[in-house]
């Protein structure tokens, strides 16, 4: 018994030891023609090294005297007396059958180190394109660490999915198949427009279960909806041309068309959808960004009129529409309503999708059906980006879709979202009916909830910082639109457990602010507009009681 805990523990510390990463010297450079010895020389420039503080726990190990003397080109002796007056330092520190380590704690003439004199320097702002400073995102410092959903706690922010539920043992078996049958070949260079065998697969599902008009010559494989916009953006946008967009909307393709520098124009939402506004030919847009299927925020469905409408005056205009098919998979009243690029003879409309919200967001898997016409300029500008997407999770997500796990999943997911969508009903009107109106849509992963006092608007931002459970105000969706105060709460990427503990904390966080009387004299300015007369209230809804 002894002998084999003794072979078990000789033959893994080899493999402990070359899990470490060991500490180089390659900066080391020795004068043999200095009057300075050369084991004086190596000592002081390992030194310096270690004071500079470039190293980490795993680089902290030192080569043998014998590699680096070999690399460098001297005797061992010269090294180990070298090594010898580190050690004796204190800035070395030996570790029995483990070798030589740079010491936990270095000594003080380390931490006394000279610096070199500084002098006081203005600050000032660098300067930036002005691309930059046109977008919305004021993220500072760590705040850019984090992704646009936060952190992994109960927040509520719209448009996460339930990413706790992906089937990752399938996927992953796929992707070793794939790996095994393509082997190197996944590992070169990829096509810019999408592996044939994915492009296949879009093109099938779009067809069959969206009502897409579609060959796969058209799809154009991208990293996601953010890269989809931009590559359209880019390709059809000249700075200073007229982009339409939703108001509120989709805070996102707002940074993307500020970013290429268009005219942006805001418009208003109905119970048909964006509202086509009367414009002179010299101002017409040259792209108007919707989400027909799934309105964002309001959840309004555009119907069929004003989808024929809008693809005439795009026509008529020589502009093209950018469909953004937000959340159609996800309708919980009857099937999903077709595709406005089904109903597109004209070529003027441009299909995004993504797969983010429906397997998960950092697969960053998108695409886009271009009309013919433009389908060898977008691959062009998407090629100027980054190339392509990672052909190794093309093929996955090819054999995902093909092979019925795709049609599954999304089945199976919104099941689970149907049912988490009544639960968060349900605790909404028990922790928050006392403050709002829910509105209560088809289709989507969030809902838009109506604050009854304007005056309760202070104290839910308030409540918002102390519990850490951030659904977005309504207005940080807005452009010019001047609505009642209202927040939008995701629910799907939570469990029912998770929903009822987060609700009942931003209630009761709320109850005793009001108690304490905080937030009177906010300066939270509120518009004093009633949505229900107003063109942005969606009719369509059913409100709460």
């Amino acid at each position: 018994m002894n002998g084999a805990i003794y072979g078990r523990t000789v033959s893994s510390a080899p493999k402990q030891r070359r899990r470490r990463l060991v500490m180089s010297f390659e900066m080391v450079r020795l004068d043999r023609a200095s009057s300075e010895p050369l084991h004086q020389q190596l000592y002081r420039q390992i030194r310096e090294e270690l004071e500079s503080g470039s190293f980490d726990s795993s680089t902290s190990r030192v080569p043998s005297s014998r590699v680096l003397a070999a690399t460098l080109g001297i005797s061992r002796p010269t090294v180990s007396q070298a090594f010898s007056k580190l050690l004796a330092e204190g800035y070395l520190q030996a570790r029995k059958r483990s070798g030589i380590f740079v010491a936990d704690h270095l000594p003080a003439t380390f931490l006394k180190a000279a610096t070199p004199p500084t002098t006081k320097r203005t600050q000032h702002s660098p300067r930036v394109a002005r691309r930059v400073d046109r977008m919305t995102d004021f993220r500072r410092g760590r705040q850019l660490d984090v992704g646009i959903g936060g952190p992994p706690s109960v927040t509520f922010v719209a448009g996460l999915p339930a990413v706790d539920e992906f089937p990752i043992a399938v996927w992953e078996r796929l992707r070793a198949q794939v790996l095994a049958k393509k082997g190197s070949h996944l590992l070169r260079y990829a096509s810019s427009r999408g592996e044939i065998e994915l492009r296949k697969a879009i093109s099938t599902y779009l067809c069959d279960f969206r009502g897409a008009n579609c060959h796969p010559d058209q799809i154009v494989v991208v990293g996601g909806m953010q890269q989809a916009m931009l590559t359209c953006a880019l390709a059809l946008m000249n700075e200073g041309e007229v982009a339409w967009i939703e108001d509120p909307g989709f805070l996102q393709a707002r940074n993307v068309l500020a970013f290429v520098g268009a005219k942006l124009v805001p418009c208003p939402i109905d119970r048909e959808g964006l509202v086509i506004g009367k414009c002179s030919r010299r101002n017409s847009p040259r792209l108007i960004f919707v989400t027909p299927s799934h309105q964002f925020p309001f959840g309004v469905t555009m119907s069929l009129k004003r989808r024929k409408a809008l693809i005439e005056f795009a026509e008529s205009r020589d502009g093209y529409i950018l469909e953004d098919d937000y959340n159609s998979e996800f309708r919980f009243d009857g099937p999903p309503l077709p595709c406005l690029q089904g109903l597109d003879h004209a070529c003027r409309v441009i299909y995004a999708g993504t797969m983010s919200k429906i397997l998960y967001p950092s697969l960053r898997l998108g695409f886009l059906i271009a009309p013919p016409q433009l389908v060898d300029t977008l691959v062009k500008v998407r090629a100027v980006m980054d190339q392509h997407s990672p052909a190794i999770d093309q093929a996955t997500l090819a054999r995902f879709i093909t092979e019925g796990f795709f049609l599954s999943h999304v089945k199976r997911i919104r099941e689970l979202y149907a049912q988490r969508r009544l639960f968060f009903i349900e605790q909404f009107q028990k922790w928050m009916g006392d403050y709002f109106d829910l509105d209560v849509t088809p289709a989507g992963l969030h809902f838009v909830a109506w604050l009854r006092r304007k005056e309760d608007f202070a104290l839910f931002m308030r409540a918002r910082e102390l519990t850490g459970i951030w659904p977005r105000p309504l207005s940080f969706f807005c452009i010019k639109a001047q609505l009642q105060p209202a927040f939008v709460f995701g629910f799907a990427a939570w469990s029912q457990a998770q929903i009822e503990q987060g609700l009942a904390k931003l209630g009761s966080a709320v109850r005793q602010l009001k108690q304490r009387g905080a937030g009177n004299g906010s300066s939270f300015q509120i518009h004093s507009f009633s949505p229900v007369a107003s063109p942005y209230w969606p009719s369509t809804a059913v409100r709460s009681n």
